[in-house]
């Protein structure tokens, strides 16, 4: 029986597939395994002395993680008789500081065998003292586990009674008490006993507070720091027995000094301590049992944190055994790696083209990315979030993913054009076709613009060498009728067959109504329009460089880069020009390579037929690349020519620079509300379409939340300086990941500049200046495209000189004199508004701060990530203030994009 031949596919198809899979899995989970061997590098163990034994004594506050004594909120006795029951496994006792806020407590202590050192609450209001004092007596006379009476807790170090009302208080007790077995102390900080060694007199015993956390004290000093300070106690009261009444070290909380409150620091304090006090015989009271977080808003962040077991009852660490310094790091690595991992493998699938280089790299941003969320979304796990932190939270979760977008979305582009595929970017010129070229109708559209640019422009067009084509100028709204005649007279004169001319005073739809009557006036012979801006000169073989692709029934748009003339002479110049070429030398390639680019509006062609079909959208500003759109939903190949075949002019200055994009931005929007139901939904588009068009706003979209974040920083900002009680700086966790992912996306833009644009350090720079001062106005285009459909048209002003001047003379115009006084802000206002507000707060803060706030210290850095894009419009305006030297450098009009 004869077998049948297997197909060329099946035996191709599946090994090459096979293998596919197998690359993405090892680089997936080769950097899912780096992953967790970073996370493992960065909590490592600590050793710490072992405690086998109990514990001589616990503080003891019973609120859980929701109640405040401050608001009148109390545990109930079901709650204390849980907390009492796991305190008699690891001490027989406890210390508290209240007494007639909780009068069953000393007999829930009795039943689970704990000796209580009952607390008495005194402040500043004398009949709340008499009464806390009373029910202190009456339980200590009522209940033999009450040994120990603590009259009032740092009333001197906080100056909440003068000495000689303390000094009353404790005689009154000490003679109420005669007779029992309980003795009487007030507790204060161990240098306030030496302070005021004349409290000893009216004690039975000397309870002190050592907390090296606040006194600045450096972890593996803190420990032996203690033991000399309480000695230091006992030498000066050598008649009194001294008892540690609070000692311990939180797990959070701002650095002070050398001292750092960290979960890891908290064990090895009081392990040591507890090796120590073992060894010593030290009659000594941890802080606290539980944590307690309503004493943020008494002693700050650190505050909460001091408890052995957290808020919930769980505890923070063991008295035996390594020391871990994240005790659920080992969680949040694994679910980092495994999302990691699925995002990876997922991309590789989706991306099998790119070279290896680019594949681990942007596996490597996006595993970064995971991990950062992951450490941000378990941040509850292990803070107890304000109200502020949740608002905190919640704000740079969402601008953290945000940015985490446009992040992976400039790390696919990087990998891609970094190391590109392929030996190179730029397809061969193509022959000259010997069939019968098609007839090509040009169109252009001018209002407002100097006749002399317009009459060069269109002696380029009809110096094209090509041969069957037509010219067709339509200008449309030209204020200036002395302009109007002048254009006019001139069309009259050339008197060339192929040159047709239209004027309108009044015509509805700005350029896309112009570019309608053209097409309206289009020879019906025409198969392809051509589309050219008034200041652009066309290289004579524009369409023969093309050609190769008007054959091709695919392809739909065939479009050249936009670029531009008499660029080196000013500074600001270059710095507009570079910033304007990183585009389409970068993300018209990154676009290209999946059929997504974007059609631009001059030296473009779309087939005739089509675009009587279609039309141009007179609604919509960006016409050009609302019809681009439209074209690939039909189903067309864009073709992308990375030729120089035309070059305009630059906006005139940095107004009219900004201007422009802020149209484009706008435009955007409008674009994307038409066609969201096409870019989200169901439509011809391809997933790869979708992805490009929605990750090219993505950054104009980031402008304008970053605006917005601006206003509510300073807001925020403000709110830390004048109401710092109810107003706290956010986490440090908060804010790395912003100020991380920020310096990211400023490194990748160089970099590619460096591989991708051939122009020096200087202009590189200056193009992301450039580009990072047009934020504002972008963002505001974007709120206007989102606030209302239709939008004003605005003529982007251009570097030539006046009418019928030499439009390459103008770029070695006089330079005018800088701008000073108020002029130096003019079409900046708002931006440098923002600069001051931003500059304002940041020196507040500043001067607010105390050496130790490590808070404010972060909320500084995003103030300053915030203001530079503020920053980078003033320079932009200090730059064009002066116009530089002419370079030495001679900018070629139709020079190939190597």
């Amino acid at each position: 029986m004869q077998r049948p031949i297997p197909s060329p596919m099946a035996t191709t198809a599946s090994p090459k597939r096979h293998g596919r899979w197998a690359a993405a899995l090892m680089i997936a989970l080769g950097i899912a395994g780096i992953n967790l061997a970073v996370w493992a590098l960065f909590h490592g163990q600590i050793q710490a002395p072992d405690h086998g034994g109990p514990v001589a004594g616990f503080s003891y506050s019973g609120a859980d993680r929701w109640e405040s004594p401050i608001e009148g909120e109390r545990p109930s006795a079901t709650d204390l008789d849980r907390d009492l029951a796991l305190l008699s496994r690891h001490t027989q006792r406890i210390r508290t500081y209240t007494a007639a806020a909780h009068p069953e407590l000393p007999a829930i202590a009795s039943k689970h065998g704990l000796q209580v050192m009952l607390g008495a609450w005194l402040n500043e209001r004398l009949d709340g003292n008499q009464r806390e004092l009373a029910a202190a007596i009456d339980l200590a006379r009522s209940h033999p586990n009450v040994h120990r009476l603590i009259v009032g807790n740092e009333t001197q170090l906080k100056a909440a009674l003068p000495p000689n009302r303390l000094v009353a208080y404790l005689d009154q007790v000490r003679l109420a008490l005669r007779g029992t077995a309980v003795q009487v102390s007030t507790a204060e900080p161990w240098h306030v006993w030496l302070a005021q060694p004349q409290l000893a007199q009216h004690v039975d015993f000397i309870a002190i507070h050592v907390l090296p956390y606040w006194e600045k004290e450096s972890i593996d000093a803190a420990v032996e720091t203690s033991l000399k300070q309480v000695a230091r106690v006992q030498a000066r009261f050598p008649e009194r027995k001294v008892v540690i009444a609070e000692i311990g070290w939180p797990s959070n909380g701002p650095t002070l000094g050398k001292a750092r409150a960290t979960a890891a620091n908290q064990a090895f304090f009081v392990r040591n301590f507890l090796q120590r006090a073992t060894s010593l015989g030290l009659d000594y009271y941890l802080i606290e049992a539980f944590d307690q977080p309503w004493k943020m808003s008494t002693e700050g962040r650190a505050g909460a944190y001091w408890g052995l077991w957290d808020a919930w009852r769980q505890p923070k660490f063991d008295l035996s055994g390594p020391v871990v310094k994240d005790p659920r790091w080992r969680h949040k690595a694994r679910a980092a790696s495994v999302l990691g991992a699925a995002m990876m493998l997922a991309f590789l699938l989706a991306v099998p083209r790119m070279r290896l280089a680019g594949r681990i790299t942007f596996c490597a941003i996006a595993q970064a990315v995971v991990s950062a969320g992951v450490i941000l979304v378990s941040i509850p796990l292990a803070h107890y979030l304000t109200l502020t932190d949740v608002f905190g939270l919640v704000l740079v979760v969402a601008a953290l993913a945000f940015i985490s977008a446009t992040l992976l979305a400039q790390a696919f582009e990087f990998s891609e054009r970094f190391w590109p595929d392929g030996p190179g970017d730029v397809a061969p010129a193509a022959e000259y076709s010997p069939a019968a070229p098609p007839f090509i109708s040009i169109h252009m559209a001018c209002a407002n613009e100097p006749p002399g640019m317009v009459i060069e422009s269109v002696e380029s067009l009809l110096a094209i060498d090509w041969p069957a084509f037509e010219v067709i100028v339509v200008d449309n709204n030209t204020s200036d009728p002395d302009a109007r005649e002048k254009l006019a007279a001139w069309m009259a004169a050339r008197r060339d067959s192929r040159l047709r001319f239209a004027q309108w005073v009044q015509l509805p739809g700005y350029k896309a109504g112009a570019l309608n009557q053209a097409l309206a006036l289009t020879d019906p012979a025409a198969q392809w329009i051509a589309v050219v801006d008034a200041d652009y000169v066309v290289d004579p073989q524009w369409f023969r460089q093309v050609q190769n692709h008007f054959q091709d029934p695919a392809v739909g748009l065939v479009q050249a880069p936009q670029a531009h003339r008499h660029w080196s002479a000013r500074r600001f110049d270059r710095m507009m020009n570079w910033e304007t070429e990183g585009f389409f030398r970068i993300g018209m390639h990154h676009r290209d390579e999946r059929n997504a680019i974007i059609q631009h509006g001059t030296m473009t062609l779309v087939r005739a037929a089509d675009l009587r079909r279609l039309g141009w959208n007179e609604d919509c500003i960006c016409e050009d690349t609302e019809l681009g759109l439209r074209l690939l939903q039909s189903g067309y190949r864009a073709v992308y020519v990375d030729r120089q075949l035309g070059t305009g002019l630059l906006p005139r200055d940095f107004s009219a620079y900004t201007r422009q994009r802020k149209r484009w931005a706008q435009g955007a929007t409008q674009i994307f509300r038409l066609h969201a139901g096409s870019l989200l939904g169901r439509s011809r588009l391809t997933l790869a379409q979708r992805y490009h068009f929605l990750a090219g706003w993505l950054p104009w979209l980031g402008d304008t939340l970053h605006f917005l974040f601006t206003i509510i920083v300073i807001a925020f900002s403000l709110g830390m300086v004048y109401l710092p009680t109810t107003v706290e700086p956010p986490l440090w966790l908060f804010v790395l990941p912003l100020i991380a992912f920020f310096a990211a996306r400023l490194l990748i833009g160089p970099l590619l500049y460096t591989r991708c644009v051939p122009c020096g350090l200087a202009d590189r720079l200056g193009a992301a200046v450039a580009g990072m001062a047009l934020s504002h106005r972008i963002a505001r285009g974007v709120l206007q495209g989102l606030r209302s459909h239709r939008a004003v048209f605005e003529i982007t002003q251009k570097a030539s000189a006046a009418a019928d001047q030499d439009v390459a003379a103008a770029a070695d115009a006089a330079p005018e004199a800088p701008d000073s006084g108020p002029r130096f802000v003019r079409g900046i206002k708002e931006e440098f508004a923002l600069l001051v507000g931003l500059v304002f707060c940041i020196c507040l803060l500043a001067l607010s701060r105390s050496p130790d706030d490590t808070g404010r210290l972060g909320w500084i850095a995003i103030l300053a990530i915030q203001s530079l894009p503020y920053c980078a419009a003033v320079v932009c305006r200090l730059v064009e203030s002066r116009i530089s030297r002419p370079s030495r450098i001679n900018c070629l009009p139709f020079s190939r994009i190597e």
